[in-house]
Order: C-alpha cells, then structure tokens, then sequence
C-alpha cells in the first residue's frame, strides 16, 4: 500500500462522471476542463471583472500577460488530462487572467466583501457583483468552485493577486477566520501562507480538514498492515461511552491529523476535531470524497476519506449524533448525515486511521459492570477469608478447653 503522496504529481483531474450526466449544468466555468462555448452574458461579466480590477490596479492587460508568463510552464503541468494540448499561449494566458480575476472576487464577495458594488466601485445594478448578487447567486458560486478539476491553480492566483487593487482589498479590510469549512478554505487560501502550498482550493479544502502536521501527543508509528484492519471497524460513539469512553475535541488548528486515543486503567479518551455542520456540509464531504476518488487513480493516498470512515461507524444510530453534539465534536444540525457519512464504508482506512483502531481494539475501555460485579465477588471472597481467619483460632480454643 502507498504511504508517501508526495511520490506522485497532484493535479487538476476532471471528474467525468458528473460531467457527462449533466450534472455540472448551469455551473460557472474556471480553468480549462469543462470548457464549452459560455453564454454571451458570463463571458461580458468575466471581461467585466478583468477590466475592473487592471482599471483599479493602474495595470494593463499585455502587462499581466507578461507577468503569467514566468509562471505558464508550472501552471500548464498542474492540469492532467491533456486538456491543454491544442490550447495556444496566449489563449490559455488569457484564460487564466480573465478566470483568476473573476474567482478572485467571487471569492473576495463569499468571505465578507458585502456590496460589491457600493465597497469597491461596481454599479449598483451590476447582474454578478452588484447590490444583492452575493446572497442570491452564493449556492452558485460555492458549488461552482468546488466542482472537481474546475479550478484555477493557486500559482496563477497569486500573480493575479499581486494586483494592486487585490493587495488593497487583502490588506485594508479586516479578515476574521471562519468557522465553517467551505469560508475557511477560501480564508485559508487567498490569506494564509502555508507550506507545502496547495495547488487549488480542493487541494486547500482537504488541507483544512486535515489540520497541522500534528498535536503535542500525537505519533502514529508505522506497523506492518494487518488485513483485519480493512475489515473490522470500531465500536459505535454510545457504546464506547457506556463503556467508560470520553471523547475531547480537538483545540485549535488540529484536524485529523490530532486524531488520537489515550488510555490508562481508569481514563480512556478518543480525540477528534471538531466536525462544523451546516448548510454547505454534504456538498463539501461530497467534493472531497470525488476528488480523493481521482487523487487515488492516480497513486495518491486518501486522507480526508478514511476520517469520514471512521466517524461514519460512530454515527450509527441519531442516539451517536446526539452524543458527539453534546461533547463538542459535531457543532450544528444536518438531517441525514450519518446516511451521507456511510458512502464511505468501502474506502482503504489510511495508516493513522489504522493505528487509533488499533489502540482502541488493542485497549478497550473496561466494562464497568463486569469489573463492578469481579469487585463484588472479590469483596465477598475476602471477606468469607478474614471470617474464616478470625473465627477459626477462637473455634480452635474452645475444642482445646473441651479436652
């Protein structure tokens, strides 16, 4: 089994399934693999974006051509596919300058930019950016840019973001970290320097969940793979807290990666992070699960998958969902999330998956009854031993008097 993702090339991957039913629909078009003739309307409002912001940022177009050019040859090798095989030089130059524009403010909108036309100088009636827009067209955009392979690499759009107009709109405005995970991604990837970068935002998504590289506590050795660990899976959230369990949730930056189990004879607790529910939820859980699905065609391990495994034979009864809510660990409310969570049943647990069922196999929480009813038994076999102790010498004076 593959343990090292960085022996295999990340890439922009179309997802064909979807596409060919006809499921992209009405979606807006980034980046090159889903290209189709656009409606004359959002080929105006992307040239619109793209001549506003060169506007703003006293730039022309032919100068941030020049600009991507430095970076065309990385930013063409981030598309699989041969999608970009009879596409010319300044067509896809173009397309990335006129796409990243466009994302960039969209993105910018979703995070808290408010009235795009009033803050940043659109007209008020503008049919994308204008009064409004951001709360009727939001559904549209999320799931737009977070449609498998229709992304623009990270590389394009942080030249783009060199703008002027961008660097004022990062710097000026005051940015708080959200909570949710769709918000907290685009956060993350337009504001927060990370190392090693993302290509994309799916690539920025899956990042999120998995946290830092790891907590305070957490090592995950390497074991030999033992073929039950694919199989057998673990105890149910209720039944683990009825045998003595306590499950924490995971401070701060941590995501799945702080994923661990402590033990000791009488404290046992299972860590995880804090899984955000909301509105956005199964759109999000089903984007990671599409992406890692051709991520893993292509050699790369899955790391978002295996947790939603795992947290999937938690949930098995609303008794479970209730549980983890009152511990912290779920936070918000989504009808049929164990029913979403279960289409993971099937995928290859990862190695640090493998290792916290281990421990929690390996050391089980006690059942507390059994140990009540041993002490009970312990207790009273003591005692019939110390009454047998203390009356036995007296029995024994009394037979010697008799004599």
């Amino acid at each position: 089994m593959l343990t090292q993702n960085q022996t295999f090339a990340r890439q922009i991957c179309k997802y064909w399934p979807e596409y060919h039913s006809g499921t992209f629909g009405n979606l807006w078009v980034f980046g090159p693999h889903y290209r189709v003739k656009e409606l004359d309307f959002r080929c105006n409002a992307k040239k619109d974006a793209l001549d506003f912001v060169l506007e703003k940022s006293g730039c022309t177009l032919p100068r941030l051509l020049t600009t991507l050019e430095d970076i065309e040859e990385e930013a063409r090798r981030t598309y699989a596919d041969d999608t970009l095989n009879d596409l010319q030089r300044v067509k896809f130059l173009e397309m990335m300058a006129m796409d990243g524009c466009f994302f960039l403010l969209l993105a910018f909108s979703i995070l808290g930019l408010g009235s795009t036309g009033t803050e940043v100088g659109f007209p008020e009636k503008h049919l994308v950016f204008g009064i409004g827009c951001v709360r009727k067209e939001i559904d549209l955009w999320i799931r737009s840019m977070f449609f498998v392979g229709n992304q623009i690499p990270l590389i394009v759009l942080e030249e783009v973001m060199k703008l002027r107009f961008f660097q004022e709109l990062k710097t000026e405005k005051q940015w708080n970290q959200p909570l949710d995970f769709v918000k907290r991604a685009l956060y993350n990837f337009l504001t927060v320097e990370h190392q090693p970068k993302s290509i994309d935002l799916i690539h920025c998504l899956q990042s999120t969940f998995l946290g830092r590289k790891s907590g305070l506590h957490v090592t995950v050795p390497i074991m030999d793979t033992d073929a039950s660990d694919a199989i057998e899976g673990i105890p149910s959230a209720t039944d683990l807290f009825n045998l003595g369990l306590k499950f924490e949730k995971l401070e701060g930056e941590l995501g799945i990666r702080g994923i661990h189990y402590t033990y000791s004879a009488f404290n046992h607790v299972l860590y995880l992070p804090v899984f955000k529910v909301d509105r956005y939820t199964e759109l999000i859980v089903k984007c990671l699960y599409k992406y890692e699905i051709v991520q893993a065609s292509r050699g790369i391990v899955p790391d978002v998958s295996p947790y939603f495994k795992v947290f999937s034979e938690l949930l098995r009864t609303p008794k479970d969902v209730e549980l983890l809510t009152s511990q912290g660990v779920i936070q918000g409310q989504l009808e049929g999330l164990r029913r979403l969570l279960s289409s993971f049943d099937g995928m290859e647990p990862s190695e640090h998956v493998r290792h916290v069922r281990r421990e929690i196999r390996k050391h089980p929480p006690p059942d507390w009854q059994m140990c009540i009813k041993f002490l009970l038994k312990l207790i009273a076999l003591i005692a019939a031993i110390l009454t047998w102790i203390f009356c036995f010498p007296a029995s024994s004076s009394l037979l010697g008097c008799n004599k």
